[in-house]
């Protein structure tokens, strides 16, 4: 840092630093109690407050104690003790006659000192020594010496520090020298303070470092805290790099990088991120001012580069030959304004802020031609992008006249590279290039290539509203063309829209495309792709062939439309076709590398989902988490929210409700930072189905409220996201002991009574759940049309589970008729059924039903060994449900209006033990508890506990 601008004892008021003040106040009172010289050191970076902290020390400790204070100057460096003379020649209050005889003694010492003596010359001693009783003589009544910048002080001056440190002065001087270490020939020129000698006692050493942030707060009250933590990063915590940025615009990457063509435009064109005031370049200069002109092209070549540069490459920057650069590299590094980095064997600048201040104190048009040789040579090395990029943002902001083509080919280069690790800085930069290309710079062409790469990035980021917006923008002005440009462009436009929820849009923009491009061509293929999910999602799904159209397509592209057909057909219930179409694309996918399948993340999801409906949960696992791993690598969050709740989905059909639960919960994290409310509205269902299943005590309200807010964003109940929706609500508040909105909620979804417009490859499962809706609400031959129409639905469509659950419907109706001897077969082979689909969940709750039954007819062996296997695959899934129906009796059809919790609770309350005791055994409340218990009393029809003791044990009398 400038001296000026170390130095300057006016402006922010002085914080912080309280353990080195107390240091320095320390040696003073050693000085002055044992009436001797004490020493202490204050050493740090340019800038770090150095000399601040002397004099706001001094000014605490000694307010009227003499002060000598002398400054050494670069350009003085051979004039004898000429920081002696600067200290008693200037005007301090160290005594008038004392003053004058220290001024004409040292001024004695210089004119006898030799100008270049040995160590052992003892003429040079004599100096000292008459400079030392001088000094003694000015320090007798209490001195403060301050010596300012010895990094700069002359061999003359340093030699008489030395020797005051070995030969203290009898009196109470307080010694504070003030230096760089770095810009010394050794970090300590005057040795290391004695060793075993308390810190403050004679000598001290003390080293400063940067301002916290709440010291830099303090020290600009009056500044925006936000922008201030931003300076403070920029300053490092330096508090002369802070005062130099103060005035500075903030950073505002974006319009930095606005790209003036001319001196007009540049002028009117916003300051950079990191431009320093005129003012501040002005202190900073005297840093380098003085350098030889080596020196001085070498710095700014290292300024034009802004990273931490190899000697070849500056050498090429600076135009100079290799060996000429290391030598001016070396000699910038001792003054401290380079440093040596020796891991990347190069050399950067001391500080950010300096690189700055030498930036803009460059001529331009030197900097414009080293900014294109420095472009030029990084390109040719095939350096980081980040480091090209940093040459075409600054060319961007310098004027010139040449073309911004180049420019935009470097960013957008540099974007396609990064747009995995990072795509917030491929974004970034692409927006530059789009500023780069405003009219009349560029053509329309780029312009579109660069919008179209900067939407594709947007939304594979989760930006899918500035994705959309872009596409909306620039896909109409696309000309028709045979290599399918526009085809694809179309197809990522429908694909944003199709995330967003947008259907019918999404199916508008698809058909219309496809009409006017006859061409099969791989745009061709995603926008058949497209339509196919957007025709599923939105409950229309089209008819699909087995065979994939003609023409010219990668092989990712052919394997996504097989699988989407595939999909469409699982979820249709055409088992056979969904089976030869995954028979065609699994191999193409399963032989892709990652590379290839890491942007058609949907390719994944499709084939998944298919092989999950067609109840193979092994592969559909296998190709969910593969793209749930690429999607992660490549952080793309409009692929990651899908893939998850497809794989939530999967551990669903499995069991897995804890797997479900943190699976949906990230997935409506990722589907609320997208912005997208069909995604979520998944999520929440999802989360819904998992949590009612887990039935805990607090479950059956909890998953009620998140159905209920799937229902809310699903404005469309025929989209798969409202069934999907309107079935999770069904579910939970069956579970919850509604049986009627159930029912209402899946007769809506399902349009009329046999479901047609719900998902005809799960059309068991749910007349499954309305023949449980039936028998919960007392309506045997309601429970047993729905069972029939289970079965004939499971007949159509041949898939082991979906049979599994019209199995059990059916013997639950015959278990609640009292046919338990038939119900047995029934349940049994459901059981074995779900086993074979893998359904642990509903295998465990098909034991239930078979231990119920064997216990209602005295088969006590295997009622045994299935209510063990049921409890031990509860606690595999998380279940509580499991062992809350193993106390449920199995004769009566109105108990069963009670939910699995309520008929808990009520055998709890039937033994006598009190509101809080159930509270605390289920970890509710007892108020819940009371709830509950009214909710029981009016379904079992009585008015007290004693009413509702009699109502259990009849029941169990019963069952006995």
């Amino acid at each position: 840092m400038a001296a000026g601008l170390e130095n300057a004892l006016s402006g922010p008021p002085f914080v912080g630093r309280r353990p080195e003040i107390a240091r320095i106040q320390a040696a003073h009172a050693e000085s002055t109690h044992t009436g001797r010289q004490v020493a202490c050191e204050v050493v740090g970076d340019p800038g770090i407050g150095k000399t601040r902290l002397v004099h706001a020390a001094l000014d605490r400790c000694a307010p009227t104690m003499p002060r000598a204070v002398g400054t050494c100057v670069e350009a003085e460096r051979d004039i004898p003790f000429h920081v002696f003379r600067h200290a008693f020649g200037a005007l301090h209050p160290v005594g008038s006659g004392a003053r004058r005889e220290a001024v004409g003694g040292i001024d004695a010492a210089g004119a006898l000192a030799p100008r270049e003596a040995g160590p052992l010359d003892a003429r040079l001693f004599r100096t000292y020594q008459l400079a030392r009783r001088l000094l003694t003589l000015a320090a007798r009544d209490g001195l403060a010496l301050v010596l300012d910048d010895l990094h700069w002080a002359d061999p003359s001056s340093t030699g008489l520090v030395t020797h005051l440190l070995r030969y203290p002065v009898p009196v109470p001087l307080l010694l504070v020298l003030v230096y760089r270490p770095r810009q010394t020939a050794t970090v300590m020129p005057f040795g290391p303070p004695e060793p075993g000698v308390p810190a403050g006692r004679f000598r001290d050493r003390i080293e400063l470092g940067p301002l916290s942030l709440a010291e830099t707060i303090e020290l600009f009250p009056e500044s925006d805290p936000a922008e201030l933590g931003e300076r403070h990063d920029r300053a490092g915590g330096n508090p002369g790099y802070l005062a130099a940025l103060a005035g500075t615009p903030p950073v505002d990457a974006d319009r930095a990088a606005a790209p003036p063509v001319d001196a007009d435009r540049a002028a009117a064109s916003p300051p950079g991120p990191s431009r320093l005031t005129d003012r501040a370049v002005a202190t900073l200069r005297a840093e380098w001012a003085g350098l030889p002109s080596v020196d001085a092209v070498c710095l700014r070549a290292a300024a034009v580069l802004d990273t931490t540069c190899a000697v070849d490459l500056l050498a090429e920057v600076a135009q100079l030959p290799a060996p000429v650069v290391t030598e001016a590299a070396w000699r910038l590094v001792r003054r401290d304004l380079l440093r040596a980095a020796p891991a990347a064997a190069g050399f950067a600048f001391r500080h950010p802020v300096l690189r700055t201040a030498v930036a803009q104190d460059t001529d331009v048009a030197w900097r414009v031609a080293a900014q294109h040789r420095a472009l030029a040579a990084l390109v040719a090395r095939g350096a980081p992008p980040a480091a090209r990029v940093a040459q075409v943002e600054a060319l961007l902001t310098l004027p010139h006249d040449r073309p911004v083509g180049p420019y935009v080919d470097v960013l957008c280069r540099a974007a396609q590279e990064i747009r995995r690790d990072a795509p917030d800085l491929a974004v970034r930069w692409l927006r530059t290039a789009l500023r780069a290309l405003r009219p009349p710079a560029g053509s329309p062409t780029s312009r579109h290539d660069v919008t179209l790469l900067l939407a594709r990035i947007t939304g594979e980021a989760g930006n899918l509203a500035e994705s959309r917006a872009l596409l909306r923008e620039v896909v109409p002005e696309l000309p028709a063309d045979p290599g399918g440009r526009r085809a694809r462009a179309v197809a990522q436009w429908v694909r944003v829209e199709r995330l967003l929820g947008n259907y019918a849009e999404a199916a508008a923009i698809s058909r219309r495309e496809l009409i006017g491009t006859p061409t099969r061509s791989a745009g061709t293929y995603q926008l058949a792709t497209e339509l196919g999910a957007v025709g599923i999602l939105s409950g229309h799904p089209a008819p699909m062939s087995g065979d994939a159209p003609d023409g010219d397509a990668s092989g990712v592209d052919r394997a996504a439309l097989l699988a989407v057909r595939g999909l469409a057909a699982a979820h249709d219930g055409a088992v056979d076709l969904a089976r030869d179409l995954l028979a065609t694309s699994t191999p193409i996918v399963d032989a892709l590398p990652d590379r290839d399948l890491r942007d058609h993340p949907d390719c994944l999801l499709a084939l998944g989902l298919a092989e999950l409906f067609l109840e193979r949960p092994t592969d559909a696992t296998r190709h969910l988490d593969r793209g749930i791993t690429l999607v992660r690598d490549a952080h793309r969050d409009d692929g990651l929210c899908q893939l998850l709740l497809g794989r939530s989905q999967v551990a669903y059909h499995r069991g897995q409700l804890g797997t479900v639960i943190g699976l949906t919960t990230e997935a409506g994290i990722v589907a609320r930072r997208i912005g997208s409310r069909s995604l979520l509205s998944f999520a929440l269902a999802f989360e819904a189905q998992a949590t009612a299943w887990r039935g805990g005590p607090r479950d059956d309200e909890r998953a009620v409220a998140l159905a209920r807010g799937a229902v809310e964003l699903a404005t469309d109940l025929d989209s798969w996201s409202g069934r999907t929706a309107a079935t999770a609500l069904a579910t939970a508040t069956l579970l919850a002991g509604d049986p009627d909105t159930c029912v209402e909620m899946l007769t809506d979804a399902g349009g009329d009574g046999r479901l047609t417009r719900l998902q005809a490859s799960l059309r068991p499962m749910w007349q499954e759940l309305l023949c449980a809706a039936a028998l919960a609400g007392g309506d045997l031959p309601e429970a047993e049309r729905r069972a029939r129409e289970a079965m004939a639905a499971a007949d159509l469509i041949g898939l082991s589970g979906q049979r599994a659950f019209a199995e059990s419907a059916y013997g639950e109706v015959l278990l609640a008729r009292g046919e338990v001897t038939a119900a047995m077969p029934y349940l049994r082979t459901a059981a074995d059924r779900f086993r074979m689909a893998g359904m642990t969940l509903r295998h465990s709750l098909a034991l239930v039903a078979v231990a119920r039954a064997a216990e209602a007819v005295d088969q006590g062996g295997p009622a045994a060994r299935a209510r063990q296997q049921a409890l031990d695959l509860a606690a595999r899934c998380g279940t509580e449900r499991v062992g809350l129906r193993l106390t449920r009796p199995v004769r009566a059809l109105a108990e069963t209006a009670l939910t699995d919790r309520e008929w808990h609770i009520a055998r709890l309350a039937s033994t006598g033990v009190t509101n809080r005791l159930i509270g605390r055994r289920l970890h509710i409340s007892p108020r819940t508890v009371e709830a509950h218990l009214t909710r029981i009393y009016r379904k079992a029809g009585v008015e007290s506990r004693s009413g509702l003791v009699a109502w259990v044990s009849r029941f169990d009398d019963t069952d006995r």
